[in-house]
């Protein structure tokens, strides 16, 4: 296996579930009433989502740990009383952050890597007193009501890892027997900004394209040769499609190439042995009817065609959507787009800290 691929049994994925519901639910019951607490080591790249929920239910008193533009959010209802309170450093670089939350009298205090950075007053207590003992739902990776509960309105889905998590200052051993037992919760051990396609799967993102000029430049580092890395589908036609592929029929060889299409028609190709466990740039520009392909750096074929763009401004953007293993970072004329955007998700698709960018010119 290679290393990038390695996955670590003792961490929790917290984008497994795309549909925003939580990955862990935990009920914690007390004879004696004790204060919240929670400590974990986060690592992220994606800058909004849910990291943990605590507290009875909607209408009860409960917090919410979340991630909004890369900082640390909470968000907290204490009956009737609302709050959301954001403050510390950005923490969505890709390094293990120490984050603890607790419950210090009749205040929050949250720590990043040890040291304060919000101290917030609540009149109220996370536990819910029922039948003599004291009771208190958690949830991570999501909220356990919709999603427009929210004090604030954020994405909840979050592209992160957990590690080291102690829940309530004690640790939960059927949740690690179960993360071990399967992968598909554990995180890679070593992660880059990127999204991570199986070849069974797609990401489908609605992007406004207002210009006929399209600029789109792709980081990646593929294990296997053949495989879709972007296509704007119309209807039941592709106007435009960038693929690995072992077979150029406009040159009629057959050999590793990146190929951009229109239809099924080349229209720029480039011979490319991607498949050798290094990153490579890939960059495509289109303006009007021409088309220019380069593969780290060096320029590709481009052969003369008849196409038009007209119809871009009305296609869906597919990304990784056929058979082939891509890892890719992919800029789309420059303006970021977080991977809560993704309007679609195919269940077999396992993304991997995506970071897609999209947008015209």
């Amino acid at each position: 296996m290679s290393p990038s691929l390695k996955r670590n049994p003792r961490s929790l994925y917290l984008g497994r579930m795309f549909s925003a519901v939580p990955v862990v639910r935990l009920r914690f019951r007390r004879m004696v009433h004790t204060g919240f607490s929670a400590e974990f080591d986060l690592r992220t790249f994606d800058g909004e989502g849910v990291i943990f929920f605590a507290g009875g239910h909607l209408n009860s008193s409960w917090i919410v740990l979340a991630m909004h533009q890369g900082k640390l959010e909470l968000q907290l209802k204490y009956g009737a009383v609302s709050r959301v309170t954001s403050s510390g450093p950005l923490v969505n670089d890709g390094q293990w952050r120490k984050i603890s939350v607790e419950e210090q009298g009749r205040s929050l205090v949250i720590k990043i890597d040890r040291e304060a950075v919000m101290k917030i007053a609540v009149n109220g207590d996370l536990f819910t007193l029922k039948k003599g003992m004291h009771e208190l739902n958690l949830t991570v990776g999501g909220v356990p009501f919709r999603e427009d509960g929210l004090v604030n309105q954020i994405n909840p889905r979050l592209d992160g890892c957990l590690k080291e998590w102690r829940w309530l200052t004690g640790e939960d051993t059927s949740i690690q027997e179960t993360i071990r037992s399967n992968d598909n919760m554990q995180c890679f051990s070593s992660e880059v900004p990127g999204a991570y396609y199986p070849g069974v799967g797609f990401a489908l993102f609605n992007i406004s394209y207002e210009s006929k000029n399209l600029s789109i430049q792709m980081t990646l580092r593929p294990l296997s040769g053949i495989g879709v890395l972007f296509a704007l589908v119309h209807q039941d036609k592709v106007p435009l499609s960038i693929a690995l592929s072992d077979y150029n029929p406009s040159t009629d060889e057959w050999r590793d190439f990146i190929l951009v299409s229109v239809g099924d028609v080349v229209i720029a190709s480039s011979p490319a042995a991607l498949c050798d466990g290094e990153s490579h740039k890939i960059q495509v520009t289109i303006s009007g009817n021409q088309t220019l392909l380069e593969v780290d750096g060096q320029p590709g074929r481009s052969d003369e065609s008849e196409y038009t763009t007209d119809v871009f401004s009305h296609s869906s953007t597919f990304i990784g959507g056929l058979p082939g293993e891509i890892c890719a970072i992919l800029t789309i004329n420059s303006e970021a787009m977080i991977p809560s955007t993704m309007a679609q998700k195919n269940a077999a698709m396992t993304p991997i800290l995506m970071k897609i960018t999209a947008a015209t010119s």
